[in-house]
C-alpha cells in the first residue's frame, strides 16, 4: 500500500480547520486502499523536525494550511526552509499535494499561494497532485460537524482520487473552491454586512482572546512608522 504523510501547517494544531479537512481527506485515502497516514503538526517543534526527515520516505505528502494575511503560517515556512538540504540527499521525490483554506469566502485570495506551492513542487522534483482551495474555512469552528456533510464527502472523494490516481480531479477541485470572486453587487453587499457590529463579534472575540484587540488597526509598515 502507498504511504501518505499528512502535514498540518496550522498554528492551531490538532483542533484547526485545516486538520478537520485533512482528516476527511485521509478517510477517503484509506477507503480507496491507502495505508493509514502518518500525521504531523508543524506547530510542534518535534513534529516539524520529523516532517523534514519523513518527506523523502513517503509515497505521497499532503500539506494543509490556513491562509494568514495572504501568506503561509510561520511553521510552514520553517519546514520548507529545512527541507531543501535534506531533499538534495535523497532519491525520487514523493507526490506532493496541498490544501489551502481561509476565512475569506472568495477562492481568489488563495491563488497566489497556490502558484507558489505548485512551483515549490516542481523545484523539489515532486509530481504535483494539485491544490485544494476552500474559502470560508473559519465557519468550521462555529458549525457542528454534522452540518458539513457535503464538504466532508467532497474531501473523501479527493482523498480517494489521491490514493488511486496520485492527483486530484479538476472538477472536484473546482467544486471545492466554490465562489472564485464575488460579482460587484454581491461584493458591495458583503462589504456593508461586515461593517455591522454583530458581524464583527466573532473576530473581535478572537482578538481579545489573543490579547490583540487594542492593536487591531496597527500599521507597523505604514508611512508614519518610518
Amino acid at each position: 500500500m502507498r504511504s501518505l504523510l499528512l502535514l498540518n501547517g496550522s498554528p492551531r494544531g490538532p483542533r484547526s480547520n485545516s486538520m478537520k479537512m485533512l482528516a476527511r481527506l485521509a478517510e477517503g485515502w484509506e477507503q480507496a486502499g491507502g495505508a493509514p497516514p502518518e500525521v504531523l503538526h508543524l506547530a510542534r517543534r518535534a513534529d516539524r523536525a520529523r516532517a523534514a526527515e519523513a518527506f523523502a520516505g513517503a509515497d505521497v505528502v499532503m500539506l494543509g494550511m490556513p491562509l494568514y494575511v495572504d501568506s503561509m503560517p510561520a511553521p510552514v515556512l520553517e519546514w520548507i526552509a529545512a527541507l531543501g538540504p535534506l531533499r538534495a540527499a535523497h532519491g525520487p521525490a514523493p507526490v506532493l499535494g496541498f490544501l489551502v483554506q481561509s476565512g475569506f469566502p472568495e477562492a481568489l485570495h488563495a491563488r497566489p499561494l497556490q502558484r507558489y506551492l505548485e512551483k515549490l513542487a516542481r523545484r523539489l522534483g515532486s509530481p504535483c497532485a494539485g491544490t485544494i482551495v476552500r474559502g470560508a474555512g473559519e465557519s468550521l469552528q462555529m458549525r457542528p460537524d454534522r452540518s458539513n456533510g457535503r464538504l466532508w464527502t467532497r474531501l473523501r472523494t479527493l482523498g480517494g482520487q489521491l490514493a488511486r490516481d496520485g492527483r486530484f480531479g479538476a472538477a472536484e477541485l473546482s467544486a471545492m473552491a466554490g465562489t472564485e470572486r464575488f460579482r460587484p453587487v454581491a461584493a458591495a453587499l458583503v462589504a456593508v454586512a461586515f461593517k455591522v457590529p454583530l458581524t464583527q463579534f466573532y473576530w473581535n472575540l478572537q482578538l481579545r482572546r489573543n490579547g490583540a484587540r487594542d492593536r487591531s488597526f496597527a500599521a507597523p509598515y505604514g508611512p508614519a512608522a518610518g
